[in-house]
């Protein structure tokens, strides 16, 4: 196997399995894999995922990797806050809910980590359309419930000082009735009662 064929049927992956290997070449030698590795053509992200190294470039990748390497997932917590300009603290873990188990993996590119979530929590991300690549994300009203609920010693208004949170930058860009329905879904009155301190710190 030639490394540029290779590349050139699986480069708009970006990021690529050893199932997507299969679907295309069925009797694949994978010592292909670790040659090409050690020449600096690929890199291993975890188990039986593989990157490009050169198509890697921004915080963006880094999402669509994070999207990718664990499904179904979307970028929320601390990660989306930054994302937002809500912190002002820059986010060396890409942080994902998932409704998998729970994982993180250190790579060469980032650390990846996971929180999991009921599924039938699993609701409120979008997906934004980047300059290099889409990728799934908490949407605002979402990043904060998710916040709150794997966060429960956030729970009077004292205990957000320490995110530094942009209340400005969050009201210009919250929609409360959006956030409302979503408590609804919910359905968890510890939940709306970590919302009401928080809505409160924030005066919205």
């Amino acid at each position: 196997m030639n490394f540029l064929q290779f590349k050139k049927v699986l480069h708009s992956h970006k990021v690529f399995s050893t199932r997507d290997i299969e679907k295309e070449w069925p009797d694949f030698n994978y010592v292909n894999l670790v040659n090409w590795q050690e020449k600096g053509y690929l890199i291993k992200l975890r188990n039986t995922w593989y990157a490009f190294p050169e198509l890697l470039h921004t915080e963006e990748d880094l999402y669509f990797i994070a999207n990718r390497l664990h499904r179904p997932s979307y970028i929320s917590l601390e990660t989306a806050l930054r994302f937002y300009n809500w912190i002002p603290e820059s986010v060396f873990t890409v942080t994902s809910v998932t409704t998998a188990k729970p994982a993180q993996w250190y790579t060469p590119v980032g650390h990846f980590s996971y929180r999991s979530i009921k599924p039938g929590l699993f609701f409120g991300y979008l997906t934004v359309k980047g300059k290099s690549t889409d990728f799934n994300i908490a949407a605002p009203e979402k990043t904060l419930l998710d916040l709150l609920y794997f966060h429960p010693e956030y729970a009077e208004q004292d205990d957000f000082e320490g995110l530094r949170l942009n209340k400005e930058e969050i009201s210009g860009l919250l929609n409360l009735d959006r956030l409302d329905n979503y408590l609804e879904l919910i359905d968890s009155s510890a939940l709306d009662t970590r919302w009401g301190s928080l809505k409160k710190y924030l005066g919205l």
